[in-house]
């Protein structure tokens, strides 16, 4: 017959966690067993209840939280987490160089206004290599806005 373990015992069990304060890993090392193996003996005997996890780990409180920041290995864009923003993703992201390219000009850019690299290096997002490029305008053809009544202008 196979004798019974010492973490098997309930008198034994609540001694050690609530007499002695031994801390469920340490019961668990002192039997060579793991601490999966205490938690649910204790939990068996109504010594300690196994709560469920209510705490928040969205975002920064998530420890393996980098700023909200990512590379897509698809795409190659660096995308930043900014829900607040009317052009975010469902998950709240946005490309990066859209954002920079913003901040450089004061205002959210437009839905036909798109931002290119001109090195061609997605994840280079300094203002200097990015531009904006109107759609639907033809390859070559600029478009100017006058300072002063905030026309546009096409010059070939």
């Amino acid at each position: 017959m196979e004798m019974e373990k010492p973490y098997q015992n309930k008198d034994w069990l609540y001694k050690m966690y609530f007499l002695e304060s031994f801390t469920i890993s340490e019961i668990a090392q002192d039997c060579e067993v793991s601490i999966t193996t205490i938690s649910r003996w204790a939990d068996r005997f109504d010594i300690r209840e196994i709560r469920p996890y209510k705490g928040d780990k969205k975002g920064p409180n998530n420890p393996y939280w980098k700023g909200g920041k990512y590379k897509d290995s698809q795409t190659g864009y660096v995308y930043v987490y900014f829900p607040e923003h009317p052009s975010a993703n469902k998950k709240g992201y946005i490309t990066e160089h859209r954002l920079v390219m913003e901040d450089f000009i004061g205002r959210s850019l437009k839905q036909n206004e798109a931002v290119y690299h001109k090195n061609k290096v997605k994840d280079d997002n300094r203002i200097g290599n990015l531009e904006i490029v109107i759609m639907g305008e033809p390859k070559g053809c600029k478009v100017v806005m006058c300072p002063y009544c905030e026309k546009k202008f096409k010059i070939n």
